[in-house]
C-alpha cells in the first residue's frame, strides 16, 4: 500500500545428521554472530538480549541496485521469539491462494499497514512452526517488520537426514525520499540470498555435526 511492500520469500533446508529446524532457530538466534552468516547485513550491534525472549539490535544493510549502486539502510530492531509460534492476533490474514498474481497484489496493495501485526509467511498451516519476528524502532525505514519463521518437514528428507522450510515475510516503507519500486526487486533478490546462506551454513554445520558423531564413535570403538 502507497510507498510500501510485502515481499514473501523461502527456502527448504535438508541437512545430515542433526535436527535442523533447531540448527536453523539457533543460527538466527545467535545474534552477535548474524553478520557472519547473513550476507547483506554491513554491521551488526546487539544492544540488549534477553535468553529465550529476544533482543535489540542496530543494523546496517545492503541492497544492490543493478551494477552502479548500493542501497543502504539503518534500522534499530527490537526481535522477539515465538518457540509456538505467534500468537493469531499478531498475524494478518492469508491472501487467498487461488488467486491469481495480479490479483492477489490489488487485495496485498488494499490491506493497510498495521503496526505489531506482522505478515503470514507461507507455510504448511497443518503443521507446528516457531517463529522470530523483527520490528524497527528506529532508523531509515517509516515501516518495517518481518516474520522469520521454521516449521520441520517430516517424511521430506532421506534417510539420516532432516528437512524443514524456512520462509521470510515482510512488510516495508522506507522514508519518503526513497521510492519503494526502486528498490523493491534488489531487496527481494537480497532476501532470497540470505535464504540460501543461511541454508548452506546450515547445511555445512550439520555435516560437521555428522563427523564429529563418527569420530567419537570410533573413539569409542578403539576403547
Amino acid at each position: 500500500p502507497g510507498n510500501a511492500r510485502r515481499i514473501f520469500t523461502g527456502i527448504d533446508v535438508v541437512a545430515l545428521g542433526c535436527d535442523v529446524e533447531e540448527m536453523v532457530w539457533a543460527t538466527l538466534t545467535d545474534y552477535q554472530n548474524l553478520a557472519k552468516v547473513v550476507p547483506n547485513l554491513v554491521s551488526n550491534t546487539v544492544l540488549s538480549a534477553e535468553a529465550h525472549v529476544g533482543a535489540r539490535l542496530q543494523q546496517v544493510g545492503a541492497a544492490r541496485l543493478g551494477g552502479v549502486a548500493t542501497f543502504t539502510a539503518q534500522t534499530t530492531l527490537d526481535v522477539r521469539e515465538y518457540r509456538h509460534g505467534l500468537p493469531p492476533n499478531m498475524e494478518a490474514d492469508h491472501l487467498d491462494g487461488q488467486a491469481e498474481q495480479a490479483s492477489a497484489r490489488e487485495i496485498g496493495a488494499a490491506l493497510p499497514l498495521r503496526d505489531g501485526v506482522f505478515p503470514r509467511p507461507y507455510s504448511i498451516s497443518s503443521l507446528p512452526h516457531r517463529d522470530i519476528t523483527m520490528k524497527a524502532v528506529g532508523g531509515d525505514f517509516r515501516h518495517y517488520q518481518g516474520v522469520w519463521r521454521m516449521q520441520s518437514l517430516p517424511g521430506c528428507a532421506p534417510p539420516g537426514h532432516t528437512a524443514m522450510r524456512l520462509t521470510y515475510s515482510v512488510e516495508l516503507s522506507p522514508r519518503a525520499w526513497v521510492p519503494i519500486a526502486l528498490i523493491e526487486g534488489n531487496v527481494a533478490r537480497t532476501l532470497g540470498e540470505n535464504l540460501e546462506a543461511i541454508r548452506d551454513f546450515v547445511v555445512e554445520q550439520g555435516e560437521c555435526c555428522q563427523v564429529e558423531d563418527e569420530g567419537r564413535e570410533e573413539s569409542d570403538e578403539a576403547r
